[in-house]
């Protein structure tokens, strides 16, 4: 499968998902720049606005996949699942920011410039300073799909002090390599000279998330991390065994981890039907520290 078969299948994903209209009274979708000096410019975003919210509010960073942008996760009925789930019983509304990256995977690199402090520290900031939010790692979260994936496990691993938890759907995660060769073709194409170019293993390993999940938890925050894994059974990168793979490496390092293995391949539907989960997992993880008076 080339790079453009793959973008062209999201794309028709995205367009068959469509946004829902919002009914009286629901969340608010509102487009925005935040401002990011490790960028020397503004990060853009979608920022969804609960309407149920009362008083500082737990935030979600919502992240895209390759070749995608901060209005995938509106294309897909993030406002209508979002409003739904918001309205059940002990739901704990979220503030969802939707950046768009480009195909930074992520992280600071000489091709895209400092996307990894830009969404570790700068958005984080910046989304502080313009909404009402619980500004402390307790009420911060990640989720992505695909190379979003990837950057959310990387947030809740390499920036465990600021993040509570990640969900990764799909996520695009290897362990570390001792050469290029250890990937396909297609793969390091979808790399897209973030990690180099040609594909540097050395940096490549040094920015991953698995050897760093054994070192965080208790030193560094007090309390392990969470983590809500999903893949399909049928994904066409086998992206499943990287999944699993860090479902194992999650469980052994002592941090709480949920996994979901569907029928299915690398697709908006398995992500789309995932949301609703995602959603009600970080309000638990929220729920269960406010009980515990964390």
């Amino acid at each position: 499968m080339t790079v453009r078969t793959v973008l062209a299948c999201l794309a028709v994903g995205a367009l068959v998902a469509g946004a829902s209209p919002s009914r009286s009274g629901a969340g608010t979708l509102e487009r925005r720049g935040f401002a990011s000096p490790a960028l020397g410019r503004d990060i853009p975003a979608l920022v969804y606005r609960p309407a149920a919210a009362d008083g500082p509010m737990p935030v979600l960073y919502l992240l895209h996949g390759y070749g995608g942008g901060e209005q995938d996760w509106s294309n897909a009925g993030v406002v209508a699942t979002a409003d739904a789930v918001f309205a059940e019983p002990d739901a704990v509304p979220l503030l969802i920011v939707m950046p768009g990256v480009g195909n930074s995977w992520y992280v600071d690199s000489e091709r895209y410039g400092n996307w990894g402090r830009a969404i570790a520290v700068d958005l984080p900031a910046a989304v502080d300073a313009a909404y009402p939010t619980e500004a402390q790692r307790s009420g911060r979260f990640a989720a992505g799909l695909s190379m979003g994936g990837y950057g959310a496990l990387r947030l809740g691993v390499r920036h465990a002090d600021r993040f509570r938890a990640a969900a990764a759907l799909s996520p695009a995660i290897f362990e570390d390599v001792e050469d290029a060769g250890a990937f396909p073709d297609f793969q390091i194409e979808f790399f897209a000279g973030a990690f180099g170019e040609p594909l540097d293993p050395v940096a490549f390993n040094g920015r991953n998330v698995f050897a760093a999940l054994a070192a965080i938890g208790q030193p560094a925050t007090g309390r392990p991390s969470d983590f809500y894994l999903m893949t399909g059974d049928h994904d066409s990168f086998g992206l499943w065994r990287g999944t699993l793979r860090f479902f194992q490496a999650a469980r052994r390092a002592g941090h709480a981890a949920e996994l979901r293995v569907h029928d299915g391949d690398h697709d908006w539907r398995l992500w789309r039907d995932e949301l609703a989960p995602v959603l009600r997992w970080v309000g638990a993880v929220v729920r269960a520290d406010r009980a515990a008076g964390r």
